[in-house]
């Protein structure tokens, strides 16, 4: 099964490469659309526990407000399909600073961690959804490379505490209507932050029969990224890609991880138009 999903992945993917990028004239990749619909793939597994590589259809939207992007998944990024740009998802805004920075905003839902009655978790605490806060900046170093660092912060009080993330990332271009885009980050959690997700505290520890485990702040993991983009029409995107993610010092060696490497493929296909 799991070979045949990442070879439809993948297929839809590099077939895309072979699609004529003179089905009409246009620089498409400069457009920047008012809304978005689409829809993707995706197959991965994840840090904690050792459940097996899962498959989810996952719709996409975004749309503007104004000055006000509100978006879900990697929708946001779509809209500008073409501009050497990372954006955020959720309820987010842009603001130049100079000619080559950028300051955003944006508010968006983290939907903790349920552990699904399963029998190795039973009696750990599940982490509560809640309402992140995230200010980021970044510019461009010349034609391909590119930079960005953010923090976010736990709004609500539930334990969800602040990180920051930092990247580089490089865009390969194809053809005039696709490329490739290679990224490279890491995160730093607070004491809070790694402590709610990689953490056993000494009271949850006698209550269940574990030994606890405790972390001050530190690197949360570093993570890789190449994705692949190709404008199809003004209106119609094609996108997919593999992410690779990779856990770092304390947090690596927490009894709930259950893999220190993870990766998570995705292809899919968006609509995106002017009101």
């Amino acid at each position: 099964m799991l070979s045949i999903c990442h070879r439809c992945g993948l297929g839809l993917v590099l077939g895309a490469s072979t699609v004529a990028a003179s089905a009409a004239d246009g620089d498409w990749l400069t457009i920047e659309g008012d809304y978005l619909i689409g829809a993707s793939v995706v197959s991965g597994n994840g840090h904690i526990g050792d459940a097996p590589v899962s498959y989810d259809f996952k719709p996409m939207w975004a749309f503007r407000l104004g000055p006000f992007r509100v978006s879900r998944s990697r929708a946001s990024s779509l809209l500008k399909a073409g501009r050497n740009e990372e954006l955020e998802t959720g309820v987010s805004a842009d603001f130049g600073i100079f000619n080559d920075w950028r300051l955003g905003a944006s508010l968006r839902m983290d939907n903790g961690r349920d552990f699904g009655g399963d029998p190795r978790f039973r009696g750990l605490p599940d982490i509560p959804s809640t309402l992140r806060a995230r200010i980021s900046t970044g510019s461009s170093l010349g034609e391909r490379w590119s930079w960005s660092t953010s923090i976010d912060k736990d709004l609500l009080g539930r334990r969800g505490g602040s990180r920051l993330s930092a990247g580089l990332g490089y865009r390969h271009p194809l053809t005039e209507h696709s490329y490739w885009d290679f990224g490279l980050g890491a995160t730093y959690g607070d004491k809070t932050y790694l402590q709610t997700h990689y953490g056993i505290t000494p009271e949850t520890a006698q209550s269940v029969g574990r030994s606890p485990y405790t972390l001050s702040s530190g690197w949360e993991n570093m993570r890789a990224s190449l994705q692949y983009t190709h404008v199809l029409s003004e209106h119609w995107v094609l996108f997919g890609g593999l992410d690779l993610s990779r856990m770092l010092s304390s947090p690596s060696r927490s009894p709930l991880v259950g893999r220190k490497t993870t990766h998570s493929i995705s292809a899919g296909i968006a609509f995106r138009g002017k009101r």
